[in-house]
């Protein structure tokens, strides 16, 4: 199958991507694709474009200097097809990667995250806050640090066209360390203040994952602490006011088994919605994570706090954008599931759409049997799309296309949390939990500055989840722009070579474990037959055929 890239793309192909997922979608376009090349690339952070289409950023071990022995910060911008428009890569020579985005007022894309090639105190971590035009040029970058390690998750732009930035340090405040972290920045990326915070008097680990800006101009901080004397983290949401002092704090005090805070919202009743995941309220506490959105009033009161999941397997939240409010007043959330999905242990996406009161509306996994990831599929941040749709970008293995390790990936659903293939209906359990105050101090610190660019690169990508399929006696026949197409008609398995190429054809189960292998040998170019194995058991199978890093794949039901 053609691995495409954006700067050889003719317009013959952008016109058949175009018509293939139009027609997918009926008048709505919902793109489902894949980025990156042999070595493991991940989406950590996701807007909407500038321009329509999406920008992401994350980090890559596949393009870039020191690659594949470090990691590269990697942004890549798209059109609404999911093709990319264009991609940046930092220099460095050490790991650096980011982790959130935000587009801003004067249409530019900021990104955060962590880097060990720039700033003081390398190869200890260091925070930095990277500008970039809506063409993807660098308009400013800064590092942030001290001597030890400095990690930033979390950016939004505020009310006076500057940033706030959350995260953790090791270099400020009182040990022992982390403590979180929060930056107030200008419009120029200049520090006007940074504080660092802790739990009082029982400190122990406090690590910050989101922020946002609140209706009063402060801002609401979410989270993990470990308080002394616990052997588990707890999720927490700080309060402070504009310029960064406490108000008030709040903790799920759970005690069994690790509850971590991820991902914070405000909806649009100025309530503050949390989320993150928790082994000790839920389905099976102590056995397995369910997913909780908890609900504050501007004074810290909860209104209310609900899990999500089943007794099987885990389910949680794990990036700051997880969690959306959504125009109805209520609010959505995504993160990985191991109980329901193909594929399963490994992880499958989860979506859940939640009213105001966080009641369940819909529910969704991602893939599903029609087109299975038989590996891991990882959800991270979370959009919702001007036209009521969603956006949701994290990180696949489960699709060989490109090299057969973690790509960017990127998914969207209609505003019903449909699309024609790839998810499937889920129905999750609720329970309730319950949330304490807590007490926190403060203190102001500063930090040394530095530089930062990123520079242009070419970005491998594939789109997935389109519609034909072969289910027994029907037939998929691959589109005729590629090189070696496979088609599979009951037990017959043909395949058409342009070139003579050495060609293996393996089989397996819907679970990922390989049943046999159908050939491994030099083929002529030309057409081929092989046979399905007649002592294969009932059940959904899926064949993959690859040669010289294209690869094809078709699913079959065998009755």
């Amino acid at each position: 199958m053609t691995i495409y890239r954006f700067r050889v793309l003719n317009s013959a192909i952008a016109i058949l991507l175009f018509f293939l997922v139009t027609a997918m979608a009926g008048a709505q376009i919902l793109p489902a694709m894949i980025y990156g090349d042999s070595m493991p690339e991940r989406a950590t952070a996701l807007v909407e474009g500038v321009d329509p289409g999406y920008c992401m950023a994350g980090w890559t071990k596949s393009y870039g200097v020191g690659t594949p022995g470090f990691s590269n910060i990697l942004v890549i911008k798209t059109d609404p097809l999911g093709v990319p428009l264009w991609s940046r890569v930092s220099l460095g020579d050490k790991d650096d990667e980011a982790y959130s985005m935000v587009r801003t007022s004067d249409q530019c894309y900021t990104i955060t995250g962590w880097t060990k090639s720039y700033g003081i105190g390398i190869p200890n971590k260091n925070i930095f806050v990277l500008k970039l035009d809506a063409s993807g040029n660098p308009v400013w970058g800064w590092v942030y640090g001290g001597e030890l390690d400095d990690e930033a998750y979390s950016i939004i732009e505020t009310i006076d066209n500057g940033y706030a930035v959350t995260g953790f340090t090791h270099s400020f405040g009182p040990p022992p360390y982390p403590n979180i972290l929060v930056m107030k920045l200008g419009p120029q990326g200049m520090l006007q203040w940074a504080k660092v915070y802790w739990v009082f008097p029982d400190h122990n680990q406090d690590e910050g994952y989101a922020i946002i800006q609140t209706p009063d101009t402060g801002y609401a901080v979410v989270g993990r602490t470990k308080i002394s004397g616990s052997t588990f983290f707890d999720p927490f949401v700080l309060k402070i006011d504009q310029l960064g002092n406490t108000q008030w704090v709040k903790i799920m005090l759970g005690e069994i088994d690790k509850d971590e805070g991820y991902s914070v919202a405000l909806d649009l009743q100025s309530n503050i919605l949390a989320a993150g995941f928790t082994r000790s309220w839920g389905t099976n506490p102590g056995n397995a994570a369910d997913m909780f959105v908890a609900q504050f009033g501007m004074n810290g009161v909860p209104f209310w706090s609900r899990t999500y999941g089943w007794t099987e397997g885990d389910e949680m939240v794990l990036d700051d954008r997880s969690l959306t409010a959504t125009s109805d007043g209520g609010s959505a959330v995504c993160g990985p599931t191991t109980s329901r999905g193909p594929g399963i242990p490994n992880p499958n996406f989860l979506i859940l759409k939640l009213d105001p009161a966080g009641m369940p509306m819909w529910g969704r996994s991602h893939p599903s049997p029609y087109d299975p990831g038989l590996l891991s599929d990882v959800p991270l941040p979370m959009i919702q799309e001007q036209n009521g749709g969603y956006a949701i970008a994290g990180w696949t293995n489960s699709f060989p296309y490109l090299g057969g390790t973690d790509d960017f990936h990127l998914l969207t659903l209609d505003q019903n949390g449909d699309r024609p293939v790839c998810v499937e209906p889920q129905d999750p359990e609720m329970q309730e939990t319950n949330w304490e105050p807590c007490e926190m101090v403060d203190t102001a610190f500063s930090v040394v500055i530095d530089s930062l660019k990123l520079e242009p690169v070419e970005v491998s990508y594939h789109p997935i989840c389109q519609e034909s399929t072969a289910v027994h006696e029907k037939t998929r026949v691959l589109p005729k722009v590629q090189s070696l197409q496979m088609q599979v008609t009951g037990d017959r398995i043909e395949l058409n070579l342009s070139h003579a190429a050495f060609v293996t054809v393996k089989l397996f189960a819907r679970d990922g474990r390989q049943v046999a292998l159908l050939a491994s040998k030099q083929f002529d170019a030309g057409k081929h037959e092989l046979m399905l194995p007649a002592d294969i058991a009932s059940g959904v199978y899926l064949v993959r055929a690859s040669a010289n890093r294209v690869n094809v794949r078709a699913k079959v039901v065998r009755f």
